[in-house]
């Protein structure tokens, strides 16, 4: 590994480091989601410090070079990431779906005991 990409990569990790940090600071990311990316900086802080490291998984996991493997390993992280807010996309539209219907029973009932219900059908053939 050239020593200019290793600089690229701790000042990378960084900038991860104090985006992250001052993102949590703004109340803009929850600190659950900023672990992941504060591992992930870790992870490339690792790399560019001790880049034999993955010559060394490489060569157990029978990957023919390191480059390989650095990014088979990345992207499959990524790939992990991606699941996981796929399922809490999933989680936050279901909330979302029952607070709507919640809240539409809500009005419908208030209507109700308004009297503002009737059982007139509407006119408008369209509806």
């Amino acid at each position: 590994m050239t020593p200019v990409l290793r600089i690229v990569l701790v000042a990378v990790s960084i900038l991860t480091f104090a985006f992250m940090t001052r993102k949590i600071r703004n109340a803009k990311v929850r600190l659950e989601d900023s672990v992941f990316w504060y591992c992930f900086a870790v992870l490339l802080l690792l790399v560019s410090v001790f880049p034999g490291v993955f010559f060394v998984l490489a060569g157990l996991v029978g990957v023919s070079s390191p480059v390989n493997f650095v990014f088979l390993f990345f992207i499959f992280v990524l790939l992990v990431q991606v699941f996981n807010l796929s399922v809490r996309l999933s989680q936050s539209d279901t909330k979302i779906k029952e607070l709507t219907q919640h809240l539409a029973i809500e009005r419908f009932e208030r209507h109700v005991g308004d009297g503002a219900v009737t059982d007139e059908r509407p006119t408008d053939p369209h509806c």
